[in-house]
Order: structure tokens, then C-alpha cells, then sequence
């Protein structure tokens, strides 16, 4: 493959091909080294890789729940490099065994060395991966790779607010004790943002309210003569500063929060004169303490459930009353081995045990009722230790709407862009236009396909559009396809809105629905709704705007773009109204606009990343609601951002598609 493009050339090349990447000769070289570098990289990827797949074994038949299934996580034998991801489907009731490598063939075959805690936050699935000092964050729903973020010696994970809490030893294994700390992590990036140190070799953490309560074990201590950690740290999570501590038990490990907002912790104990026990924190002080081996627990409403290398017992925690120490009740032939993980689904009542038998070879998953008696086991891979309930995903099978003229879009109706430096030139403007010959221009530049190509200008800017007949609602499927320009680290997300038109008029003037992407859960506290902006015409100048925080600014002209930036058919001041998302830019060597998990146009390069769901409709109040065919759709821009010689992040649309539309 050549690679070796003058850089002029190229440069024209991306410009003509509205890439929107226009820089000096100095970032366009690096420019052309990152191209080269792809290039390069999908010239040297396989065509004949071998991808391992999983095996499947039935469990018995469908399970009764509100979750999709359940992901069991493997630890693997430390410095084996084989943590692997297991998945238990109840709609069938089938368990396959390492599912991992054919959903990421590009990626290594296994997870890493010793997968430490999985949970699902945001409609991703976050992995911890203790020796390979890294968190692995996968699509929740498929397991597919998202990311993932280095963090040293990374052991437990909690969220708050779009930020992952990941507990680190900060040291390395067998080297000398050092504190411990917490790594904030941003769930929209997949970015280190701040590190708050705690005690020695932090465990499992948990939060209540805006406190991070944090196990601190001190493990390392005794091989350099110092006593093991005896404390929980207490983190304000406003600040991100420990503002108190709580004195336990050496060795701490398990910590979880039950439904009333006590905080249960378990102690392993020196292996000397102070045992393993189990502790149950109230208002940052120990309440009660049980002298009872405990290696992992859950909650099932009021009763706590426990484990340990001889029992499965239960505790009420309203009276903190040991109800039983005998809950399983196994056949003969069967044993729990070395029992090293639990959770509970309190959907159902089922308990679910991890037995790491040998610590070398398979494991197994069992699973028993809420009274305790068995009901099937299978087996795992090495090690379970950790496990977390997939999200409910209904499926419907489709039901495809008899053909009209056309899939794709048959008029734009609306088309009231903010300013922009690609205004007025995508498509082409001049003085002489008005809205309706504008509206030609958009029709013809969208109608029939993807090949055109219009910009939305700054926040709000936006785009209303209808096809020749109405787009149903298939239940579990995407139903529309809409189409920007995004690259990869080049996103400029828009939010779609679809209406039905209810008084059967022809026109966009009945109620508007938002279709809800993924910044509402992985970016929660961050999205401003009901965001107001005013922008002002400022003839062949930086065109000045405020907004509903007080804020103003420019959208600033820049050297590469000479026309007015200001829409020429409209006049005076454009105000806008919707959901802001947050800022998605920032610069490394060069710019980067992350992508959005999903749910957004000109958002990722892929038709899947660009297909949206009519069931993600939700109204002015965030609540969901039902549609069983939509009319209308509009896109616009829902950032508020400039990108240094970028510019101003603007949405494009090339068109879009009704993906039910039988050819």
C-alpha cells in the first residue's frame, strides 16, 4: 500500500471530502503521520485470524428474571494471563464459557492476568484486571470493547455520578508497602482525572449518599514487619479529599452497603489471634460485630447472605440475628469445593455460588432458590470469583411495513442552522436565497441517499426532514439510519428528535420527543437539559452569543473559511433551546473529539454507532414514552464547544434511512 501522499495533496483531498480538517503545515504533518499510521496498521491486520469460541452448555431451561443474564468473571491462575468472561443467558437458560475472544477477535485472547470485579454502569460493563494493572470497559449488552484505562495494581469499583472509583495498591505486588489509593475515573472518556490517597492495600469499596467508604487491608505490611490496616477510609465525594476514618479490624476486604444504607465489612483477620469476622457499620461507627468467617456475602431484601469455606448462611439485617448457617441444601454427588463468590438475584431469589475447586483448573457455578435448595450447576472457567447481572433487553421478532417509494428522506421540512463556519456553503448559500429555496437546496442535497451533506452550525442548529411514509416502531430493533461524517476522535454528536404527526396536517408542529443516547447514564450530573443559547448577527465578524448559565462567547472566524458565518436567509438573533451535552474535545498532540457511547448522529463512523431506536423516545420530562410510528425527524447540534483551529463543533448530516424498508 503507498502511503506516501504529498501533503497538500491530501490535505485538499480531506477538504474537498468535507472532513473538516484544515490545519497549519505543522499539525498537517502530523496529520498525515497519524493516516500513515492507520494505514499502515489495516494493511497489517489479518484476514485469516482464528477466533476462539465460546462453549455452550445448557443449564436446564429458561431463568424467570428481570436481567438479561448473568456475567460470571474468571480470575485465572496468577501469572497465566487467563481471566476469562463467561455469560449466562436466562432467557434460554444456556452458559457459555469464555465469550470474550469472539466478540473482540482483534483483541488479545484473553482478558488479561487475574480479573479482579466486574459491574455493569451505564450500559457498559467494566472489568478489573488486577496483575495486567488495567480496567477493561465493554459494551454491557455484547461484551464488545469500549476502551480501557490504566490503573496500577487495580483491585474493586464503584460509581457515582459518571465517575468510576477504582481502589489501587498503587504498589507492586511483593514490593514495598506504599498507601493505597482511589483512581476517579470520567465513564465518557475513559480518563484518569484525579487519585486520592487512602490506607494500605485498599479492597472493596462502596458509596452511601456522597460518601466513598473504602476497606483498607494493609496485606503488603506484615512481609516488611508492619501491622495490617485496620481502617476504613471515609471519602466526601465533593470534594475528593478522606475526611475520616473508621477503626475495624486488621485486614479488611469485603465491603457492601445494604438497602438502608449501612455499610457491612468483613475482616479476614492476621491468621494468628484475631479471626476472620463480619462487621455492620451505622453512622461511620461499628454497630455489630459476628464472629463468623465470612469470604463473600449479598443481600436479598432484609437478610443478608454469607459465605465462607463451610457455610452459606443468612442474617436479618434489621435485627442482626443469624437466621441459619446451614442455607444449602446440596444432592448427593454434588459439593461446593472452595467456595469463592456469590450474588444474588433479588428479582427471583436465586442464589448463584462460585467455586474455584483447585485454583488450576475449571470452575463451577451453582445455583440454588432462596430457601437454599439446589437447582443445577455448570462448569466455568478458572477461578469465579465475580459476577454482576446483565440489563433486560426485550426481543420482538420483527414485522417489516409493506414498501413505499423510498427509504430514504423524501423532503427536508426545516432548516434554521446556528452560525458556523460551514454555513452558507454546506449546501451553497447566497443573498439572493430565502427559506424556501433553501429548503430546495436541502432537499436536493439529502433526498434519495447519503451523498450530500449539510451542516448544523453551532449548538442548536438543526435540521427537520420526512420520508414518503411513516417509520414504524419494530420493538427491539433499530428502526432508523442517519447518517454524519464522524471519524474516529473526531465526533460531533447531534440529538434526534422524531414527532408523529397526530392532527394528520402534513407538518412538523405537533409534539417532539427526544430519543435518549447514552450521555443520560454514562454522563449523569454532566448534561445540561433545557440549555438556552442566543446568537447574534455580527456581519463577516465573530458572531457573539449568551446562554441560560450567564455564559457568553464567540464563534470565531478563522483563516480557512471566508464566508459569513451567520445563516444569509436569516437575520437578527436565532435563539435554540435543548439538551447540552457535555464537552467532548481535548487536545493531546492534536484534537480529539471522543465518541459518545451511542445515540447520537456525526457521533461514530459505523451504521450500527448511527442507527437509533424509536423506543429511546422519551418526553420533556425524561420519562419514556411509547410510539408506534414517527412522521417527522430533526437533528441538532448538541455541543458548545470550539476546538482551537478546528472550530466550533458542528453536526453534519448526510441523510438517513428507514432501516424496516422492504426493497
Amino acid at each position: 500500500m503507498n502511503i506516501m501522499l504529498e501533503l497538500d495533496t491530501l490535505l485538499d483531498y480531506m477538504y474537498k471530502m468535507n472532513y473538516k480538517i484544515v490545519a497549519s503545515r505543522t499539525s498537517g504533518a502530523i496529520l498525515v503521520v497519524a493516516i500513515a499510521l492507520t494505514m499502515i496498521s489495516i494493511a497489517g491486520c489479518r484476514d485469516d485470524e482464528i477466533v476462539v469460541r465460546p462453549e455452550h452448555n445448557d443449564t436446564g431451561g429458561p431463568i424467570a428474571s428481570k436481567h438479561t443474564g448473568l456475567y460470571v468473571l474468571n480470575e485465572g491462575n496468577m501469572g497465566s494471563n487467563k481471566a476469562t468472561l463467561d455469560y449466562l443467558d436466562f432467557s434460554t437458560g444456556v452458559y457459555s464459557r469464555n465469550i470474550y475472544p469472539s466478540r473482540n477477535p482483534r483483541e488479545a485472547m484473553e482478558l488479561g492476568d487475574v480479573g479482579n470485579d466486574i459491574k455493569v454502569y451505564g450500559g457498559s460493563l467494566w472489568i478489573v484486571v488486577n496483575q495486567s494493572n488495567k480496567v477493561e470497559v465493554t459494551d454491557a449488552r455484547t461484551a464488545v470493547s469500549r476502551g480501557r484505562v490504566e490503573v496500577p495494581n487495580c483491585r474493586y469499583m464503584a460509581f457515582k455520578d459518571g465517575f468510576a472509583y477504582v481502589s489501587s495498591y498503587v504498589g507492586r505486588i511483593n514490593s514495598k508497602s506504599v498507601l493505597g489509593a482511589i483512581y476517579k475515573i470520567d465513564t465518557l472518556s475513559l480518563r484518569v482525572v484525579d487519585r486520592c490517597i487512602v490506607g494500605y492495600q485498599p479492597e472493596e469499596i462502596c458509596v452511601v449518599g456522597n460518601k466513598l467508604y473504602v476497606a483498607n487491608s494493609g496485606g503488603y505490611n506484615p512481609m516488611q514487619g508492619m501491622a495490617y490496616d485496620r481502617r476504613v477510609s471515609i471519602i466526601d465525594l465533593r470534594t475528593f479529599k478522606v475526611n475520616g476514618e473508621i477503626d475495624v479490624a486488621p485486614n479488611l476486604f469485603r465491603l457492601r452497603t445494604d438497602k438502608h444504607g449501612n455499610v457491612w465489612v468483613s475482616s479476614r483477620g492476621d491468621y494468628a489471634s484475631t479471626p476472620s469476622r463480619l462487621y455492620k457499620i451505622s453512622n461511620d461507627r461499628v454497630e455489630s460485630m459476628f464472629d463468623i468467617p465470612v469470604t463473600d456475602f449479598d443481600f436479598l431484601g432484609d437478610s443478608l447472605v454469607y459465605q465462607n469455606e463451610k457455610e452459606l448462611g443468612v442474617i436479618d439485617i434489621r435485627t442482626s440475628r443469624i437466621l441459619t448457617r446451614q442455607l444449602a441444601h446440596m444432592p448427593a454427588g454434588e459439593s461446593v469445593q472452595t467456595p469463592y463468590g456469590v450474588i444474588v438475584d433479588a428479582s427471583n431469589g436465586n442464589i448463584y455460588v462460585m467455586d474455584a475447586t483447585n485454583y488450576v483448573s475449571s470452575g463451577r457455578l451453582f445455583c440454588f432458590d432462596q430457601q437454599g435448595a439446589y437447582k443445577w450447576s455448570v462448569r466455568t472457567g478458572d477461578i469465579p470469583g465475580h459476577a454482576c447481572f446483565a440489563e433486560r433487553k426485550v426481543d420482538v421478532p420483527s414485522v417489516v411495513p409493506p414498501a413505499s417509494g423510498s427509504a430514504y428522506i423524501s423532503a427536508v421540512d426545516e432548516y434554521v442552522p446556528a452560525p458556523g463556519q460551514f454555513i452558507n456553503v454546506l449546501p451553497a448559500v447566497d443573498a439572493d436565497d430565502n427559506v424556501d429555496s433553501v429548503l430546495k437546496k436541502c432537499t436536493a442535497t439529502l433526498k434519495g441517499g447519503f451523498d450530500g451533506m449539510i451542516s448544523l452550525g453551532g449548538f442548536g442548529g438543526y435540521i427537520t426532514f420526512h420520508f414518503d411514509h411513516p417509520i414504524r416502531n419494530i420493538s427491539g430493533e433499530p428502526d432508523l439510519l442517519i447518517k454524519g461524517n464522524a471519524m474516529v476522535g473526531a465526533s460531533e454528536p447531534g440529538i434526534v428528535m422524531v414527532s408523529k404527526d397526530e392532527n394528520r396536517n402534513g407538518l412538523p408542529d405537533d409534539q417532539w420527543f427526544e430519543l435518549k443516547g447514552s450521555a443520560d447514564t454514562d454522563s449523569v450530573g454532566k448534561v445540561t437539559f433545557g440549555y438556552r443559547i442566543t446568537y447574534t448577527e455580527n456581519p463577516m465578524r465573530d458572531i457573539p452569543w449568551t446562554d441560560s448559565r450567564g455564559v457568553s462567547g464567540t464563534v470565531p472566524r478563522n483563516e480557512f473559511h471566508k464566508q459569513e458565518y451567520f445563516p444569509m436567509w436569516l437575520h437578527g438573533q436565532l435563539t435554540f433551546e435543548g439538551t447540552l451535552l457535555p464537552r467532548n474535545g481535548y487536545r493531546n498532540s492534536f484534537w480529539v473529539l471522543s465518541a459518545f457511547r451511542f445515540g447520537y448522529v456525526d457521533n461514530l463512523p459505523t451504521d450500527e454507532g448511527s442507527s437509533f431506536d424509536i423506543d429511546w423516545a422519551i418526553d420533556s420530562h425524561r420519562n419514556p414514552v411509547h410510539l408506534d410510528q414517527i412522521d417527522f425527524v430533526r437533528v441538532y447540534n448538541a455541543q458548545n464547544q470550539v476546538c482551537g483551529w478546528l472550530g466550533e463543533t458542528s453536526t453534519e448530516v448526510r441523510g438517513a434511512k428507514d432501516l424496516h424498508y422492504l426493497n
